[in-house]
């Protein structure tokens, strides 16, 4: 699901949807997501960061939360995403990967 933008709107879907994870930029729109990382650490659904932000940006709290820094390589948000979710480490296949990721 998403982009979501907003603050507003990423903590609206944090709280009511059925989420096996998520993939934040520490900006969202000028304002830090940080209040949504509450959100989802309270609900146990794993959260990565996948911004242009030093690991310095990032509250004490939550600094365990993987980290990608901008710019990436698509390979790296697909490892990083397959053991947030616990998937096999060849997920997906390479022919099955598009290279339509924008990073």
């Amino acid at each position: 699901m998403g982009p979501v933008g907003r603050l507003e709107s990423a903590m609206q879907m944090a709280r009511e949807r059925a989420l096996d994870g998520a993939i934040l930029d520490i900006n969202l729109n000028g304002r830090p997501c940080f209040p949504v990382c509450a959100i989802l650490s309270a609900r146990r659904i794993p959260f990565v960061f996948l911004t242009g932000y030093p690991d310095a940006a990032v509250p004490t709290e939550y600094r365990g939360a993987p980290l990608i820094a901008k710019p990436f390589e698509p390979d790296e948000l697909m490892e990083m995403l397959a053991r947030m979710l616990d998937l096999p480490q060849d997920w997906p296949l390479p022919e099955q990967r598009q290279s339509s990721v924008r990073h």
